[in-house]
């Protein structure tokens, strides 16, 4: 590997104090809140202190303790804000600053006779502030769910339902909701928070449509009535109950709900106040390069642990289920063709497969969204009888497409790999950030590339720098293979949004 020799300069204030801090960690996920921790003495540095002229001081252990009650009691609150600086200079020069982040922790190690104390702080990126307010911890009355639908049915993605949803709830009055027990206001001081600074998640987060082909509604397909209920439906996400505790719960979950990622790009990172929500494309186009002369140690990926061939789901409706239901039979029922499950592989033939067909149900948000394309008169009524084949279709080529979705989000998912660099934010000119593929390079040569998952920096001002990523979805070529055949493609669309 080639060394380098890089000079680190950290400088933290946060609550009036300045941080004398000699270590940090930067850590950064997919659908994680960025953090920093910092490792500092408990008392100050005093000044440009020159090498012959060392400044020594002694602490007593009730400074220790001072300095530690101060910052853990403000990192309880979770509202302090703090400003982090990094210089490096050497063979490599560069900088971060990190301005507005809020101090969300502090620690002091043990005191020893043989072992100096030291402070750790721990800041966030100020999403973090989206953990505390989100929900309406409220139940509303049987009319504001109507009125809830008329707000959010023309929502453009999650991000804008979301807020219109917000929005709404806030302005609706407490005549909307039960009341609570006499004197137990906290409830409606909490929903007169949502959406409003700094809770708001459009402070936080930049939608992103995903590449070209691409809608920014999830499994909404081409018809505007199965748009206006899904988008309904996801309105219906932010009531108590259904989407989490706090607005970060409500995004971090869409992960697994929607097929959506909280990711960062070279204009939104954890460097500025807002981040990406994107629909999940682990299978993106979005390149970095790391030669293995820059690395300390490179995983070589093995077999894959959970390898998928397909994925199967039980279609919508009343026929979903078998046609005989024992001694109750419907005559309608029997008028339809026997009911399949929906399977989507990528290869034609079962000679083909290299792994498992692996089911799931449908997405709980497209069957909301049937039934209540149900129960506000479409082509289709409420109980067991389907009054439009064609409009069932639709709802279950969605489902298939959330098949398809799914096995793109699963194929290859353990197949992970860790590299370990020298200190680097940045490769080939762009940031090295979670969500973003990355390419390992030895001798000229691409040995395999991966999805980052996440990336952890760590500085001290002693050397020993570092930067590790962690992978998966690897593959030793572009996109995803089965034999020969490309099936998933680089770049392509995530399949519940196009």
């Amino acid at each position: 590997m080639k060394n380098k020799v890089v000079k680190i300069e950290v400088k933290a204030s946060v609550a009036g104090r300045e941080l004398a801090a000699q270590e940090a960690t930067i850590s950064l996920g997919v659908n994680a809140i960025p953090s920093i921790e910092l490792n500092c003495a408990p008392i100050p540095s005093k000044g440009n202190i020159g090498p012959l002229n060392a400044y020594v001081l002694k602490p007593t252990l009730s400074q220790y303790a001072e300095m530690y009650q101060d910052l853990s009691e403000k990192a309880e609150k979770l509202s302090e804000p703090g400003n982090i600086s990094i210089k490096l200079s050497g063979d490599m020069t560069d900088s971060l600053s990190l301005n507005g982040w809020i101090l969300s922790g502090a620690g002091l190690s043990g005191v020893g006779a043989t072992e100096a104390p030291y402070l750790s702080v721990i800041f966030q990126h100020p999403i973090c502030q989206l953990t505390k307010v989100g929900s309406t911890y409220e139940t509303p009355k049987k009319d504001l769910s109507m009125s809830l639908d008329a707000a959010t049915e023309a929502g453009t993605d999650f991000l804008d339902i979301i807020s219109k949803a917000y929005d709404f709830i806030r302005k609706v009055g407490d005549s909307a909701f039960w009341p609570c027990p006499p004197g137990y206001n906290q409830p409606k001081m909490f929903r007169q928070k949502l959406g409003v600074s700094p809770f708001d998640p459009r402070e936080y987060l930049v939608w992103k449509s995903g590449p070209k082909g691409s809608t920014d509604l999830f499994l909404a397909g081409g018809d505007a009535g199965a748009k206006k209920c899904v988008a309904r439906s996801i309105g219906r996400m932010a009531f108590s109950g259904s989407g989490g505790s706090s607005t970060w719960d409500l995004i971090s979950g869409s992960a697994g709900s929607l097929l959506l990622s909280v990711t960062q790009d070279d204009s939104n990172n954890f460097t500025t106040k807002k981040l990406v929500l994107e629909p999940a494309q682990p299978w993106k186009a979005d390149w970095i390069y790391i030669d293995q002369e820059v690395c300390n140690s490179i995983d070589l990926p093995g077999m894959d642990p959970f390898r998928i061939i397909g994925v199967m789901s039980t279609k919508l409706g009343a026929y979903a289920g078998p046609i005989n239901t024992g001694l109750l039979k419907n005559g309608n029922q029997l008028k339809k063709d026997p009911v399949t499950d929906i399977l989507y592989v990528p290869v034609k033939d079962a000679t083909d497969a290299d792994g498992r067909i692996m089911k799931t149900a449908a997405p709980s948000i497209l069957d909301s969204a049937f039934r209540r394309d149900a129960v506000k008169g479409k082509n289709i009524t409420t109980g067991m009888v389907e009054m439009s084949t064609l409009k069932m279709e639709g709802y279950n080529g969605a489902v298939g497409k959330y098949c398809k979705a799914v096995y793109e989000m699963s194929a290859a998912s353990m197949k992970q790999a860790n590299v370990t660099t020298a200190l680097m934010f940045n490769a080939g000119g762009k940031k090295i950030l979670p969500g973003r593929r990355c390419c390992i390079q030895a001798e000229g040569k691409d040995l395999y590339n991966g999805y980052i998952r996440s990336v952890v920096h760590r500085l001290s001002v002693n050397g020993g720098n570092s930067t590790h990523i962690a992978m998966s979805y690897l593959s030793p070529k572009a996109g995803f293979h089965v034999g020969e055949q490309v099936v998933i493609p680089n770049g392509a669309p995530n399949p519940a949004y196009t």
